[in-house]
C-alpha cells in the first residue's frame, strides 16, 4: 500500500510517529479472505494508529500474524510505484535466517 506517509520519515518524524493511516478489521479480513501471504505498506504499522478502538492494540497484526500467518512488511518505498502507476509486480524479499527471530531486515524488490 501506499499511503503517503513514508514521505514523512526523516522530514517530520514528531507526526510520522504519533500515528498514522493504514488499514482496520475490515481490511485485514479482506486480505484473508483473498488468501494473501504478505501484506506491505509504506507506513510503521500498516494498520491504523491509533486504533478508533482505544481497547484495542494492533488488532490487524494480531489478524494477520497470529490468527492467519500472513506476513507483515512495514516502511517499504512505495511512492516512487505509485507515482508510476504501477499496481501489479513481483515481489521479492530475501530475509536473514536468524534462528528464533520475529523479524528480519532485507532487501525487497518489486519486479516489474
Amino acid at each position: 500500500m501506499n499511503t503517503g506517509w513514508g514521505a514523512l520519515w526523516n522530514k517530520d518524524n514528531p507526526s510520522y510517529i504519533k500515528g498514522e493511516p493504514g488499514i482496520g478489521i475490515a481490511g485485514a479480513k479482506w486480505f484473508i479472505d483473498k488468501q494473501v501471504c504478505l501484506v506491505g505498506s509504506d507506513n510503521w504499522a500498516i494498520e491504523v494508529v491509533p486504533n478508533p478502538d482505544a481497547g484495542l492494540a494492533f488488532p490487524v497484526h494480531q489478524e494477520l500474524i497470529t490468527k492467519n500467518g500472513i506476513h507483515i512488511h512495514e516502511c517499504l518505498v512505495t511512492a516512487e510505484l505509485a507515482a508510476d502507476g504501477v499496481s501489479a509486480f513481483a515481489y521479492i524479499m530475501l530475509p536473514l535466517l536468524i534462528k528464533g527471530a520475529t523479524g528480519s531486515p532485507g532487501r525487497p524488490v518489486a519486479l516489474i
